[in-house]
């Protein structure tokens, strides 16, 4: 870096005057003649001496012989244009030599004024103090350029600036009336999970973004939603309720990298199953009961980093998702708490209650390790209990009420549910997971039946399983057959 722009000297200050020949008569006469009018002086009898003498004194004018020891006036003129601390200090050229073509190598090399020996003192100071008016108002408009310049920089990044913060505005707004919007319309979490999940991906740029929950109020945070992949690829991740990590998140309220919150010591070990399946970033989403889900991101598609604007943008989007999924959660509250209203009424003989308690059972547990999502399973546990339906009468029409009602879906899905179970061969417009949750509905009910007519749990199953058959795939099939296992050798132990 160069230094800092020459200031414009006071008046006050006498104008120091640099002397280079190699005659050192010549250099006595002219220290006398310039030090009577006023000049500091400063003498040099070569090249080398001159190029010293100018980098430690920063004279405000140069005489300056052509014909010099070491360095020749004209390398020395040459080297002074090209110091990029002071390259118009001017400079006056002597020389005995008067031929045209060394006058025009000299105002080549950037000589201001030639006088050729001999001359005389009086008018070289008068050329000297023409030059230094000349050189004073120069700097003193350099300094202005330089001002100018500066003043325009500043304008131009304080307009950036302005425009950034107008981009920015902007972004925040359509944020709001946009996909922030969408998630407060959500009335469930899977809604809200099918408008967040495709935003985030297409904002960031990100292959997949997965949506950790609560299963219950309070409960451990596990993965409820993936977009981008399939579900086993988060099916490694929770979030347990209390540790350290879920404290830390829990007071942030912005996204925030999988490489910051590993060179916390503490969390490294909780940080382990996220960095195994290759998650970068994770986004709290934060109601007013405080963490209410996890957003869990991985690099972007173009390997890439994050741009800023577009992370701020996601912290007002989660803020919004946290208190959507805290609404929707109460309101989904109320709907269950119906539902147990209506399971508990449904009709049960001798038997039936504690045989839907062993179905319920073990279509959860085979839920669970086929990946069924969590809604779907809630809506599994609400049908075995309901027994496959509710008679006709009062409760089927509060049934119906709620489900015209229900702003979270989750009667009107129950009922699908319902349907596809009693139906004999699968809907051909069902997904998957939904096929294979109502396969699993009709074994349990199945199930149940037989056990009510006091058949063993392997029998009850076998036959609920052979009804089942063409709907199950082996899968699913192993799933229910290791839950009924589990459950014979837990009776044996009691």
């Amino acid at each position: 870096m160069g230094a800092p722009p020459t200031a414009v000297r006071p008046p006050a200050v006498a104008p120091c005057i640099l002397l280079v020949d190699d005659d050192r008569r010549v250099l006595e006469l002219l220290e006398i003649a310039f030090t009577a009018h006023g000049f500091k002086v400063l003498t040099a009898a070569d090249g080398d001496q001159a190029m010293k003498r100018m980098l430690s004194e920063r004279p405000d004018l140069v005489v300056l012989d052509l014909r010099l020891p070491k360095k020749s006036g004209l390398e020395v003129c040459e080297w002074v244009r090209k110091d990029p601390d002071d390259p118009h200090v001017p400079i006056i050229m002597v020389s005995a030599v008067v031929d045209t073509d060394t006058r025009l190598q000299a105002f080549t090399r950037g000589v201001d004024d030639y006088l050729t020996k001999p001359f005389s003192p009086k008018e070289l100071i008068a050329r000297v103090k023409r030059l230094l008016a000349r050189s004073l108002d120069a700097r003193e408009a350099r300094e202005r350029q330089r001002m100018l310049e500066r003043e325009a920089a500043r304008a131009h990044e304080d307009a950036k600036r302005a425009h950034a913060e107008t981009q920015r505005e902007q972004r925040l707004t359509d944020l709001a009336y946009g996909p922030g919007l969408d998630l407060l319309r959500a009335g469930s979490a899977d809604e809200l999970a099918g408008w967040l999940l495709p935003a985030v991906c297409a904002r960031l740029g990100a292959g997949m973004a997965g949506l950790l929950l609560p299963e219950v109020e309070g409960g451990v945070l596990a993965p409820a939603a993936v977009r981008g992949d399939g579900p086993e690829r988060l099916a490694a991740l929770t979030l347990q309720p209390g540790s350290a990590l879920a404290d830390v998140l829990a007071g942030l309220e912005r996204p925030v990298a999988r490489a910051d919150l590993e060179r916390f010591p503490d969390l490294r070990d909780e940080m382990a199953p996220f960095a195994a399946e290759g998650i970068v970033l994770l986004v709290p989403l934060r109601g007013p009961g405080g963490l209410e889900g996890l957003l869990v991101v991985d690099e972007r598609r173009d390997g890439l980093g994050f741009p800023p604007l577009e992370l701020e943008s996601l912290a007002s989007l989660a803020r919004i998702a946290g208190v959507a999924l805290h609404n929707a959660r109460r309101v989904g509250a109320l709907v269950e708490r119906t539902l147990d209203v209506l399971c508990a009424r449904a009709p049960a003989g001798p038997g039936v209650g504690m045989a839907r308690t062993e179905a319920a059972y073990l279509v959860e547990h085979a839920a669970r390790a086929t990946l069924v999502a969590p809604r779907l399973r809630r809506l599994l546990a609400h049908a075995v209990r309901l027994g496959g339906g509710v008679e006709p009468g009062e409760d089927a029409a509060a049934l119906e009420r709620l489900a015209a009602d229900d702003p979270t879906g989750l009667v009107r899905d129950l009922r699908t549910l319902l349907a596809r179970a009693r139906a004999l061969e699968p809907e051909g417009g069902a997904a998957p997971e939904e096929s294979r949750a109502a396969a699993l509905l009709a074994v349990a009910l199945a199930h149940a039946e037989a056990r009510a007519r006091g058949a063993d749990l392997q029998a009850a199953l076998g036959h609920a399983l052979t009804g089942a058959d063409g709907r199950l795939d082996p899968i699913t099939r192993q799933a229910l057959e290791a839950a009924a296992r589990e459950l014979t050798l837990a009776a044996v132990e009691s």
